[in-house]
């Protein structure tokens, strides 16, 4: 077993194999009341008390960030079995049992409500892709293709960005309404791509904290459902890991998520 403490966890794994900065920032999050343990003296039964002290009334957190925090534990110490950096079971792994989690699905909202972000190139193209706010917001042009038959975002680990894991490596038809808005879409150099940018969108918009950009994902889904694309098709437009074990056989090909992201 390790001797080390939890704080030093994080940064052994990450030079292992980094993260992306927001993972990073959650798992920074999540260990703060037992950053001072060692790793050998965070049992179940240690779990068990992180989840009552944090959890509201007598605690900071409501049940669905207890949960994600808890979740965010269980990875960082999945990932620190895998490494052979500490040896045991996952003391996470069932912690979060029955933890209510509330829905906060963000409503999926029509063009006509974001008219003022009509000529706004990240806008136009979270709006025809469905992709992630950071996998747009920090595209390197050199990953949007134009000189072929079937011009393409390609959505790919890059240096300023990481993509969520490697179900969102994918190249998404770019739809023709968005052509005209290429030569203006410049890539943000900031840490984590399209943050600023989400803060302004949801106070112009009036929206709820933390699902601005994320309701035009949801309203690309919907829409997609309203033209019959099928879900297949939808995971492999948006980044999705397959569904079922079927659907992870066989290709999807460009001209054919081509042909059907016309019907949008």
């Amino acid at each position: 077993m390790s001797l080390m403490f939890v704080s030093e966890l994080i940064d052994v794994c990450q030079s292992i194999d980094p993260v992306r900065p927001s993972t990073l920032r959650e798992w920074h999050k999540a260990i703060r009341p037992i950053a001072h343990m060692k790793i050998e003296d965070v049992t179940k039964q240690e779990a068990l008390t992180y989840r009552a002290s944090q959890l509201q009334p007598r605690g900071p957190l409501k049940g669905n960030t207890l949960k994600a925090r808890i979740a965010t534990l269980k990875g960082l110490w999945n990932r620190a079995l895998d490494f052979e950096l500490i040896t045991g079971e996952n003391p996470w792994q069932k912690a979060d049992r029955k933890l209510k989690y509330v829905n906060r699905s963000p409503e999926a909202l029509p063009w006509e409500f974001y008219h003022q972000y009509h000529d706004d190139p990240i806008f136009m193209f979270l709006w025809y892709t469905g992709a992630r706010l950071s996998e747009v917001a920090g595209l390197d042009p050199e990953n949007i293709v134009m000189n072929t038959e079937i011009p393409y975002f390609n959505f790919v680990h890059q240096e300023n960005r990481m993509l969520k894991n490697d179900d969102s490596i994918r190249k998404t038809p770019i739809h023709p309404q968005c052509f005209q808005y290429i030569p203006y879409f410049k890539p943000s150099k900031a840490k984590e791509p399209g943050r600023s940018w989400s803060e302004t969108f949801r106070k112009n918009l009036g929206l709820p904290k933390f699902t601005a950009a994320h309701s035009l994902r949801h309203s690309f889904i919907s829409r997609c459902c309203e033209v019959g694309i099928h879900e297949r098709i939808q995971d492999h437009l948006i980044g999705h890991a397959p569904q079922t074990m079927t659907a992870r056989y066989g290709k999807v090909s460009l001209a054919l998520l081509n042909r059907e992201i016309q019907k949008l």
